[in-house]
């Protein structure tokens, strides 16, 4: 911030005010927006001292006044009013002032818990007349604006950290509503459709906006039910006209009509739905609480979206030459650095992402809107009653969290058929992925190359110096699909018994193995002579697929010998790459979520589960921390390295990231939990073992067995 007093008498308009000062009267700017004014205006200013009032710090404000010093765009000002919003609510004797550019003035002069707005730059004479200050204009590139929600970002500021609602206050002009609605409903009565969509393709930043061939595919995939409009405000773009007959593209450009702000928030409260790349548009979605996609390729988009719960947020799934999205630039005038590497003005990152994903998270954000719908009773692992999170909606399912042993189901809950996964059956979001289970089917001609083949995998590899520890027996894998598995504990002397849902699965390992499997999804279902008792059972990546989780586990347990060990795996829920991120939601490009995976399992989780079944040693690991599973959690920037003489060293993203895995190698030895999968080891009874050093010596030498094999010995 800065303060300036004016060396003679000045009458200028700017920032969307008009200013009339006298001799000597100060203003209070943020330093980039004093940087604004024109070079001969400055120059009538001269920089002075004035005692602020001290910065907010969490007092009690009622009696007191408030002041907010903010410039900022119209979605950061929108996303401002859930502090602002709270803080009346919280101190409702307390004065609200704020001090904020003409631009988004509007978005705020129609709340009813605001006292005052001043303008940006504000009267030093009005400042000094408030009890706290909050400074909130240090925003891009700032490390708190960069990593935190925007929404959280200001809360943070106010130190207020959470909010009873946590969505943007709109203010809509009922008259302006009146204006349009007309225009509207012939726009529907004209394409036979009932429901409006807004599309905003535009953003504030070239690399940012939508590709309109994308918005044609988009438009194909949503007409029967719905019909498209184009609102875009004014300043925006003169060529969207252009665009949209070159692509031949049929919604309704109404971008004609959009006279300012205002008439932007009438268009979104008459949608029935809002996809969006301009976050303006997005807040303004989220504030109506409108079933909206957010597509987004440069910012990870829970900075945006992640208190919106009507908001699907779309994000990119690329890799490029240059960068990897979130690539976390903020504005650019030209096209990003990897679409001009392609020859290209839209960003690679957005044309990658899949048409029919945008149309699904459509579907998604409707389901957001439902004000009734089914809720779980109970936890399906602990059986805990009360009430439960909703965490997201994905693939038309809802996932809850379980507050009371931390897991996330769906509910309802029904497992997918596999017999039509293995086939590659699906019209939903996973059949944008890899599922058609051609791996099942894809077997070595003879078992040796098959058996050695799954032991270069990390999940299956990490567990062969555990088996030769084991006491050997008969072992029932659990979901055993063709028999990897199965091969291996052969080899290693136990007597192995396979179950697997999959008819084609099966098959393949009882005839091309010789192995005994039993199609069955269910312990009832076995044949008598595979109803154990067992020494071991192993279900490897199978718990997050079935319904009733603890039933399994209790099943589990009854098939067990006493001191019989089981050992399951399934996706760890805090993997590096959801440290690194957060846990993503949304993760459209994967399979954990319905009705693939059913279940996900925090550490603590998988352990209190089989301790709740019975299991009295309960270990939980993850396979050694690998490289490629470490670059899925960070994005590898190029960086200059300053040297004597003035001279700089450019270091190529392809360096820095060598850097950081060679850096990192310690950790592929000895991470215990941050592996791509997740394990637990239950016995029934006491087994006397070592486990932490089991556990230790089997994560190094797999790390060194996969990372730095040496096949010559």
């Amino acid at each position: 911030m800065i303060t300036v007093k004016a060396k003679s008498q000045l009458k200028f308009t700017f920032n969307g005010y008009e200013f009339k000062l006298k001799p000597g009267e100060k203003l209070l700017f943020a330093k980039d927006v004093f940087a604004l004014l024109p070079r001969e205006l400055q120059t009538q200013f001269e920089k002075t001292n004035t005692v602020l009032p001290p910065f907010y710090d969490g007092e009690p404000l009622n009696g007191k006044i408030l002041l907010v010093f903010m410039q900022g765009a119209i979605g950061d000002v929108l996303c401002s009013t859930v502090a602002l919003r709270e803080i009346k609510r919280r101190y409702p004797d307390s004065k609200l002032w704020v001090s904020v550019s003409g631009r988004a003035r509007p978005v705020l002069e129609k709340l009813s818990y605001l006292d005052k707005l001043l303008p940006h730059p504000a009267p030093i004479k009005e400042v000094v007349k408030a009890h706290y200050f909050i400074k909130a204009v240090e925003m891009v590139n700032t490390p708190g604006f960069d990593n935190l929600n925007m929404v959280e970002w200001f809360l943070w500021k106010f130190k207020l950290y959470f909010a009873e609602d946590e969505t943007p206050d709109v203010f809509v002009d009922e008259a302006i509503v009146e204006e349009l609605r007309p225009v509207l409903e012939e726009i529907k009565k004209l394409s036979g459709k009932n429901k409006i969509l807004l599309f905003h393709y535009l953003a504030s930043s070239i690399h940012r906006t939508l590709p309109p061939k994308l918005l044609k595919e988009i438009e194909d995939l949503v007409g029967k039910e719905y019909v498209p409009i184009i609102c875009s405000l004014p300043e925006e773009d003169i060529t969207v006209e252009v665009a949209l007959d070159f692509y031949g593209i049929k919604a309704a450009n109404l971008s004609y009509l959009m006279k300012d702000l205002r008439y932007l928030i009438a268009s979104v409260y008459l949608s029935d739905a809002v996809i969006t790349a301009d976050t303006a548009t997005l807040h303004i979605a989220g504030g109506l609480k409108k079933p909206t996609v957010f597509i987004t390729g440069a910012i990870e988009a829970s900075l945006r979206a992640e208190t919106y719960p009507t908001v699907i947020p779309v994000r990119a799934n690329y890799t490029g030459e240059t960068c990897q999205a979130p690539c976390g630039i903020h504005a650019l005038t030209d096209p990003c650095p990897e679409a001009k590497v392609k020859y290209q003005f839209y960003s690679p990152c957005l044309e990658n992402i899949p048409p029919k994903v945008i149309y699904l998270a459509l579907k998604d954000a409707e389901l957001t809107c439902q004000k009734d719908y089914p809720l779980p009773k109970n936890c399906p692992l602990c059986q805990f009653s009360g009430t439960f999170s909703l965490f997201e909606v994905i693939n038309q399912h809802r996932i809850f969290e379980c507050p009371s042993c931390g897991l996330q189901f769906t509910y309802p809950v029904k497992a997918m058929d596999y017999e039509k996964a293995y086939q590659g059956k699906g019209e939903d979001l996973l059949s944008l992925g890899s599922m058609d289970y051609e791996w099942a089917k894809e077997v070595e001609t003879s078992e040796v190359k098959e058996r050695k083949k799954w032991e270069r995998v990390p999940r299956f590899n990490v567990l062969l110096p555990i088996l030769s520890y084991l006491p050997k027996g008969k072992l029932l894998d659990i979901g055993c699909s063709s028999g990897n598995f199965m091969l291996i504990a052969k080899s290693k002397g136990f007597e192995v018994y396979g179950m697997e849902v999959s008819k084609t699965a099966a098959e393949i390992g009882k005839k091309r193995f010789g192995l005994k499997i039993a199609q069955a999804l269910t312990f009832e279902e076995l044949p008598e002579e595979f109803k154990g008792p067992y020494q071991i059972i192993t279900a490897l990546e199978v718990i997050e697929h079935v319904e009733n989780p603890f039933k399994f586990l209790k099943d589990i347990y009854q098939f067990l010998e006493e001191g019989g060990f089981t050992i399951l795996s399934c996706p760890p829920y805090f993997a590096f790459r959801n440290l690194a991120k957060n846990y993503q939601k949304y993760q459209w490009w994967g399979h954990d979520y319905p009705p693939h995976h059913l279940n996900r399992f925090k550490p603590w989780t998988l352990y209190y589960g089989l301790k709740l079944a019975g299991f009295t040693e309960v270990v939980i690991f993850t396979e050694p921390l690998l490289t490629g599973t470490v670059l899925e959690g960070i994005n590898s920037k190029p960086a200059n390295i300053s040297l004597p003489n003035n001279q700089t060293l450019t270091l190529s993203r392809e360096v820095v990231s060598s850097l950081v895995l060679k850096s990192l190698e310690p950790l592929y030895l000895n991470a215990r939990y941050l592996g791509n999968f997740q394990y637990a080891i239950g016995v029934k009874g006491k087994s006397g073992l070592n486990w932490e050093k089991i556990l230790r010596r089997a994560i190094g030498i797999s790390a060194v067995d996969i990372l730095w094999r040496d096949d010559s010995f």
